[in-house]
């Protein structure tokens, strides 16, 4: 039946660690929406691409985002290639679905002006602003998710190469240079923790209570928004868009598009175009602004 299939797909997202726990969450989610939808537990061998369209155009109905519906998609794909795989079907159904386009939207990151508050204010030194000052550093520095700086550990930082190796979205590995800040507030962070009889062994994990188990996305992401909250920051400043303004900066500054690529871990430079259509719309605002017959 549908629903014992489904439990064993999703069984095995846990055992392949192929996909991060956010996804496996969502893809749950789509499933047990799905299974809702169909209000039955159908037989695999009924399951084909009608019901899944009916499934997604109720989506669409209820006025869900295009993600919500790309992320549905995806979801259904994977699904029925499981399936294939498991030779419980000869043939994916959801191959016949088409995901549905995005619409383009320009991304948000901060001018060179602002982002340059946050590392000039003085803080007291503690675990938490250390912590939250050196994640900064990360996002904007080196250009990484707030899911990779929680998933690093000390062996993956090589202080002497100044790199770090990061494994992001599907497990894909890259090795991103870390600025010299960074290594500076990674030491600081290293030295208190070591200080405070916290081990930072190869192994450990870079931000974690004792080392053995990392602190999740969000404690990392709170960090943040009270760090820049306690020296009166009012603008904007969520980890992505750190990670946005890392990419804007980079390009505005000259930087090639493939290499802002590869540091953002991006499998195709389509998806890393759209900060030079970000650096578009800002010469155009400021040509607007000075230009007298803008």
């Amino acid at each position: 039946m549908l629903s014992q299939e489904i439990d064993r797909y999703l069984e095995s997202l846990e055992s392949q660690k192929k996909f991060s726990a956010h996804t496996i969450r969502a893809y749950t989610r789509v499933l047990r929406d799905f299974k809702d939808f169909l209000q039955t537990d159908i037989s695999v061998e009924d399951l084909n691409a009608d019901l899944m369209r009916d499934w997604l155009f109720s989506i669409r109905e209820n006025k869900k985002a295009v993600a919500t519906q790309s992320l549905a998609v995806a979801c259904l794909k994977s699904f029925g290639k499981h399936l294939v795989r498991s030779t419980v079907l000869k043939h994916n159904p959801a191959l016949a679905i088409k995901t549905p386009k995005k619409p383009q939207r320009l991304v948000s990151f901060l001018s060179q002006k602002e982002i340059s508050e946050p590392f000039k204010a003085e803080f007291a030194e503690s675990e938490n602003t250390l912590r939250a000052r050196t994640v900064l550093e990360l996002l904007y520095g080196a250009g990484l998710r707030i899911s990779e700086c929680a998933n690093l550990t000390w062996a993956s930082l090589n202080f002497t190469e100044e790199l770090v190796r990061v494994w992001g979205k599907g497990s894909k590995e890259r090795i991103v240079p870390l600025t010299k800040d960074s290594i500076k507030w990674l030491n600081k962070y290293k030295d208190f923790q070591s200080k405070n009889a916290n081990p930072c062994f190869p192994k450990n994990f870079v931000f974690s209570k004792d080392g053995t188990k990392p602190y999740n996305t969000k404690k990392l992401y709170n960090d943040i928004h009270n760090l820049l909250r306690s020296i009166g920051w009012e603008g904007k400043a969520s980890p992505h868009v750190l990670r946005h303004t890392f990419a804007t900066h980079l390009l505005e500054n000259g930087a090639n598009i493939v290499t802002v690529q590869k540091l953002l871990g991006h499998s195709s430079p389509n998806t890393t175009q759209i900060y030079t259509h970000v650096s578009a719309e800002k010469l155009k605002e400021s040509l607007k602004q000075a230009h007298p017959r803008g």
